[in-house]
């Protein structure tokens, strides 16, 4: 178990007794989604109290395609943690995102989650990215602000994800996903 956390632990893959790859983390999982073919798993790897949580690993070799953007910096690989052809890096401006909401600005983005959904195809993945903007003394998930959802059909190219198209829309609230990522928290109380 890595010692540099204090929630530590291993991503183990694996497939019919044989282990694929291992991948040192933290947290837990939220949620497991296979391709329909079996050739590709997509995680959700609850790791904070928000960020990038998206795995996708091969399960022909093991071999990501798609890992958190922490890990994919701490380990000089900094491709793996992107989504090719995404446009919206991390604290950037996000023409789409300020055409539906002028005031949802990276200088108001309190919180950024990037969860799997499902798997559209046995090639093609359901991510959803969501952003949580704030007003002056808000503050957390549950505070008052804009939710933004950037719905994202992603598919594998090759050794990577990338993105085949995206919607964004205004959110009345946060979603299960989210919802389910703050209160297993264990830095807060379920309600």
């Amino acid at each position: 178990m890595p010692d540099k956390h204090p929630d530590g632990c291993i991503l183990v893959v694996s497939s019919k007794d044989r282990v694929l790859a291992q991948f040192a983390t933290m947290g837990y999982l939220l949620d497991v989604f296979y391709s329909a073919d079996n050739s590709y798993v997509a995680i959700n790897n609850r790791r904070a109290n928000a960020g990038d949580y998206l795995w996708v690993i091969s399960l022909r070799d093991g071999q990501p395609l798609k890992i958190p953007e922490d890990v994919a910096t701490e380990l000089g690989k900094k491709e793996l943690g992107q989504i090719s052809g995404d446009h919206f890096p991390p604290h950037r401006a996000m023409p789409e995102v300020t055409a539906l909401c002028p005031e949802c600005t990276p200088d108001n983005l309190n919180h950024p989650f990037l969860f799997s959904r499902d798997w559209k195809s046995s090639d093609e993945l359901n991510v959803v990215e969501e952003f949580h903007f704030f007003g002056r003394g808000a503050y957390g998930p549950g505070a008052p602000g804009v939710w933004i959802a950037v719905n994202k059909i992603c598919r594998i190219t090759g050794k990577r994800l990338s993105l085949v198209k995206q919607s964004v829309e205004k959110e009345s609230q946060l979603s299960e996903l989210v919802t389910r990522a703050w209160t297993w928290s264990p830095f807060h109380v379920r309600q």
